[in-house]
């Protein structure tokens, strides 16, 4: 389960184009930022994808990628020309597919091959169409599903639905919030043949008939009422700040409970998902963008899980720390980086750790990163590197910290005996699955 959403230019303060994305997927599964280098190709080659192999293409550009240790693909992304896509899980009517292309798969794709939003748009429909979507989905077991997207640059946004073969393309206005369920009302373009199919299996009587969202719509799958409820809560937050939208309202986004109790009662319904019955996800990485063209476009990312108390860390894509985003060749660093931040959510979980003086370190660190930030933005990548290294030295002596402290701490365990049994389970399988995909 995910949210992604955008903010276009005469929605924000600064004019520019913003997105947000919480991954939300099994608790156990580390997630990670890395950085992928452009690269020349012999054209036709084979590219060997998550489940399948594929024709690669005679240049790829550069990618900072959110990738989940065990696949090929991520679950968001940026590039060198500052394209940046999200990707939601979706049930609908249609069949799940033989293995084939995930969804993260192509965010990848999309990433490495296109230019603007538009580009990247046209290159995962081609390859849909080509190769098709599915396969298993899951860390720790099967999830299948079809694939939603989000995908933006410094000049606009459009939302990309799949089911199965066919798809829906929204050129987005003003602030748009998606998450794992079909949205699309008022389409812009539409696959030439998902009209004709919908009405040959009796979904709608016409073309007359025909709306895309709710023809195709899995109306009683389990997720659909959840991703309701939290693409209402983080568009409710952004529409809250129309024309005055920033980092600070793309994080309480990204950081909203809905309502819910935080460590035991969020079930499906939360932005910030906190993994709460056997079944469950847990927002595992989360990731906002500020959008520059020509350069310069803005990032923070949090590399942990559960973003409430999670630290975002500025980056740009010419100027990040390697403990932030990590050489491709260097994921099984990145793994333990993300299991050791996972002490503070698991320590959290058993009510180790004093939240209310967690939460003011934390909030007193982000605010001082950002005056620092605005001195640096607008100098050279040597600059913004240097300052890119003390914050990820800072986060990590407050992360390294509130690990030890809970370390020493005595356990209050929360929630009841089936909440309790659950994380014991979760915590004894923590670091044991060791797949990582290079």
């Amino acid at each position: 389960m995910c949210d992604t959403l955008c903010a276009l230019g005469d929605t924000t303060a600064s004019g520019l184009n913003m997105f947000a994305k919480n991954s939300d997927r099994h608790p156990n599964e580390p997630q990670y930022f890395v950085y992928i280098p452009a690269a020349d190709h012999t054209g036709g080659e084979a590219l060997q994808c998550t489940y399948i192999a594929i024709k690669q293409v005679a240049r790829t550009h550069a990618v900072i990628l959110s990738k989940p240790a065990w696949m090929w693909g991520g679950e968001m992304g940026t590039n060198e020309f500052g394209v940046t896509i999200g990707n939601e899980a979706l049930w609908t009517k249609m069949p799940d597919g033989p293995p084939a292309l995930m969804g993260m798969d192509l965010l990848r794709l999309g990433l490495e091959r296109g230019k603007t939003a538009a580009e990247a748009l046209d290159v995962i429909i081609d390859l849909l169409g080509e190769y098709g979507q599915g396969g298993d989905c899951g860390f720790d077991g099967e999830d299948y599903y079809h694939n939603a997207f989000m995908i933006m640059d410094a000049d606009g946004a459009y939302v990309l639905e799949t089911t199965g073969p066919f798809w829906a393309v929204e050129k987005v206005q003003g602030i748009r919030s998606i998450s794992n369920v079909l949205s699309i009302d008022q389409y812009d373009r539409i696959h030439p043949e998902a009209i004709g199919y919908a009405v040959s299996q009796g979904w709608c009587e016409s073309a007359e008939g025909f709306h895309f969202r709710t023809t195709f719509l899995d109306h009683f799958h389990r997720m659909g009422m959840g991703a309701t409820l939290r693409g209402g809560c983080t568009a409710r937050t952004l529409e809250k700040r129309r024309g005055s939208v920033d980092q600070g309202t793309l994080k309480r986004a990204l950081r909203n409970h809905n309502g819910n109790e935080i460590w035991t009662g969020s079930g499906y319904s939360a932005p910030c998902m906190h993994a709460s019955m056997p079944s469950g996800c847990q927002s595992t990485n989360s990731m906002t963008a500020e959008l520059r063209a020509g350069g310069h476009s803005l990032y923070y990312g949090t590399g942990m899980s559960t973003p409430c108390i999670a630290p975002f860390v500025p980056f740009w894509f010419d100027a990040y720390s390697d403990q932030v985003v990590f050489a491709y060749d260097n994921q099984a660093q990145a793994v333990q980086s993300w299991l050791h931040r996972e002490g503070i959510n698991r320590a959290m979980v058993a009510g180790k750790l004093d939240e209310e003086l967690y939460h003011r370190e934390l909030a007193a660190l982000e605010a001082d990163w950002d005056i620092r930030l605005q001195e640096v933005q607008d100098q050279d990548a040597a600059v913004r590197k240097a300052f890119c290294n003390k914050v990820a030295d800072e986060e990590q002596a407050f992360v390294d910290r509130w690990v030890k402290l809970a370390e020493a701490a005595a356990a209050n365990p929360r929630g009841d005996r089936e909440f309790q049994d659950t994380w014991a389970h979760w915590n004894g399988e923590l670091g044991t699955d060791h797949r990582i995909f290079y």
